[in-house]
């Protein structure tokens, strides 16, 4: 897709073909990067037991998380999944597929990333949607054209990067058709759910801020280098490179630091005071705002 070129495709529903009741889980993605080390112990992070903590099932690398209220959602090699506080993580999605780019609510759940072994479908599944908590999914657009690693969401306005070009990607029509940004540099970015046009996005020379929806960007100085970002109605979040919690509530210009989670985060998730993030094959949360965290489930 050529830069600003408004590019739409039909809506399709996948074909799920069953071959059995079990369901193999995906060993390996093409663009994937190895996952961190897991520790065991962080400074800054309060200690917990293997005991309280709930044990993480082989979901493989962890893509992407959500959260709503006290609910973790994953988007993982190995699916879709939720895990409710204190219970044990369940596999959300029939059939099984490399989950990337999750993103949505309850109401309709927003995704991208690749079929599993069940699925009959391209490689690249595009933008796919699930009405249904999760379980199913169908085609919205872009099937076998794009895998998006990152995608955000205000009202209709959605903004994703390809995973192949690193193309900035962007549809005010939720996902019907879409216009082609340019190539950035772009790592992770956040959008401001009560203003699409604001965006804030890190990379390796820095973080930067649109105000016009993506179409350009200025830098913006925070007092550490940023790695992942999470927006919600208080404010934004972000985790540095070395998983230093910060916040700000006049979009990106200024930053509070809070905690630490410890070790370089490789997704990031926040509602009202609760930040959950993962580190290594762990997720860690906060139920202060990023100040304190504890183990949920561990690696």
């Amino acid at each position: 897709m050529s830069a600003n070129k408004t590019v739409s495709a039909p809506r399709k529903t996948l074909t799920f073909i069953v071959f059995g009741s079990a369901i193999a889980l995906l060993t390996s993605c093409s663009s994937d990067q190895s996952a961190s080390e897991s520790t065991s112990s962080f400074v800054g992070v309060s200690e917990v037991s293997s005991s309280q903590a709930i044990q993480a099932p082989d979901w493989g690398h962890v893509h992407n998380l959500a959260l709503i209220g006290n609910t973790i959602y994953v988007g993982a090699h190995g699916g879709f999944w939720k895990q409710d506080g204190g219970k044990e993580p369940v596999l959300v999605s029939q059939p099984l597929f490399d989950v990337m780019g999750l993103s949505g609510s309850s109401d309709r759940w927003l995704a991208s990333g690749h079929p599993g072994p069940e699925m009959d479908a391209p490689s690249n599944l595009g933008l796919i949607e699930s009405l249904d908590g999760g379980v199913s999914w169908q085609s919205v657009s872009l099937l076998g054209e794009v895998d998006f690693h990152r995608l955000v969401i205000s009202g209709d306005t959605l903004i994703g990067i390809s995973a192949h070009d690193n193309s900035l990607l962007r549809s005010t029509n939720s996902g019907q058709t879409w216009s082609n940004l340019g190539v950035s540099s772009i790592f992770d970015l956040a959008v401001d759910p009560k203003n699409p046009e604001m965006v804030v996005a890190t990379t390796e020379n820095g973080t930067i801020q649109s105000a016009d929806g993506g179409m350009t960007f200025t830098s913006i100085s925070p007092p550490v280098q940023l790695m992942l970002l999470s927006w919600d109605e208080e404010g934004l979040y972000a985790a540095s490179v070395d998983g230093q919690i910060l916040f700000s509530t006049d979009n990106g210009v200024n930053w509070v630091q809070r905690g630490t989670l410890g070790g370089q985060a490789m997704a990031l998730a926040v509602d009202s005071s609760t930040v959950v993030g993962v580190v290594g094959e762990s997720i860690f949360e906060s139920t202060d705002g990023g100040e304190t965290f504890v183990e949920r489930i561990g690696g």
